[in-house]
């Protein structure tokens, strides 16, 4: 596997292509020494990637991290092979860095029932120049909405060590300013990362959070996020991740999560007009919000197609590829 090099604390392994971290332990956070190895595997024009052992899950906001960094999850089996623990694929070392084994292909992963496993919420806000930043305001919408109580905690890496305050957050990341910043949030059964950047004049906050359990929060709950955020939002996704569990993610291969919900803001709905978002091809949509600022939240559930099918709909439907 390489020569030991002694190029970042964290790393068990350095080469010209990877920085290999191996971290053997139930469940792994997104601690600061791998919160700073990702971000030094991107500045040398490395890769990350993470050795676990097939019992050890990631945290979200160390999932989320990852996916930032396009760092690789390695998993390591009891008989001493190796798989991307993501998606199951067979890995081998080869000159300097983990790749696919040449032929292997990608297991199919096992059936859940639909609905289970962790809440996903996404929250895109963009605030365009001149208007106030309530950064962190989205934070304290979704914890509060899902699980009646406002957000406890933020860091810059796992365990968080400050308490909650959208003012100190948003101190953080303008001190960041114009690079782009990210914070870990935590609440009651929920965690996750808000990041924020600038793009062109506006500034973009972008909330990732997984938890509670998706079939513990009843929809009501999730009808009144979407109303919430209505008014400022430009994109809300709810989901359901089958892989995730109590915001951790174990190596067993898992389906996407599946989608439940997405609330357009009033930016679209606005550019293309509201007769148009009501013929919006979905199981069930309502326009959300007054005057000038109506979003669109479209429901996939009851649907005579599948959530994924319909979402691609939408997308077509306002000109957009599936992936945007």
């Amino acid at each position: 596997m390489g020569e030991p090099m002694s190029t970042h604390p964290a790393a068990d392994r350095a080469t010209s292509e990877a920085l290999v971290v191996e971290q053997f332990r139930d469940v792994v956070p997104a601690s600061s020494w791998l919160v700073d190895a990702a971000r030094t595997a991107v500045d040398t024009g490395r890769v990350l990637q993470l050795v676990t052992h097939s019992r050890g899950g990631l945290t979200y906001p160390l999932e989320s991290l990852l996916a930032d960094a396009r760092a690789g999850w390695v998993v390591r089996d009891d008989f001493g092979g190796y798989r991307d623990g993501f998606l199951g694929l067979p890995l081998i070392w080869k000159d300097a860095r983990f790749v696919p084994d040449q032929g292997a292909t990608i297991p199919t992963p096992r059936k859940y029932s639909p609905g289970s496993g962790d809440l996903e919420v996404r929250i895109t806000t963009s605030y365009p120049a001149g208007e106030p930043l309530r950064l962190g305001r989205s934070t304290e919408i979704a914890m509060r909405t899902l699980t009646g109580s406002g957000p406890l905690g933020w860091g810059v890496a796992e365990p968080v060590t400050e308490p909650w305050s959208a003012s100190d957050v948003s101190a953080h990341c303008l001190l960041r300013a114009p690079r782009a910043a990210s914070v870990i949030v935590v609440g009651e059964g929920v965690t996750g990362r808000l990041q924020v950047s600038q793009v062109d004049e506006d500034v973009v906050e972008e909330l990732r959070l997984s938890g509670p359990a998706a079939g513990s929060v009843d929809t009501r709950r999730i009808e009144d996020l979407a109303a919430e955020c209505a008014g400022t939002a430009t994109r809300l996704i709810v989901a359901a991740h089958p892989g995730r569990v109590h915001g951790v993610r174990n190596s067993t291969p898992a389906p996407p999560a599946l989608p439940y919900g997405v609330l357009f803001g009033h930016d679209l709905v606005s550019a293309f007009g509201v007769a148009h978002a009501h013929r919006t091809p979905a199981a069930r949509v309502k326009l959300l919000g007054a005057g000038s600022r109506k979003a669109l939240w479209c429901r996939f559930d009851g649907g005579t197609s599948a959530p994924f099918e319909q979402l691609t709909d939408i997308l077509h439907h306002y000109g957009k590829p599936a992936g945007s």
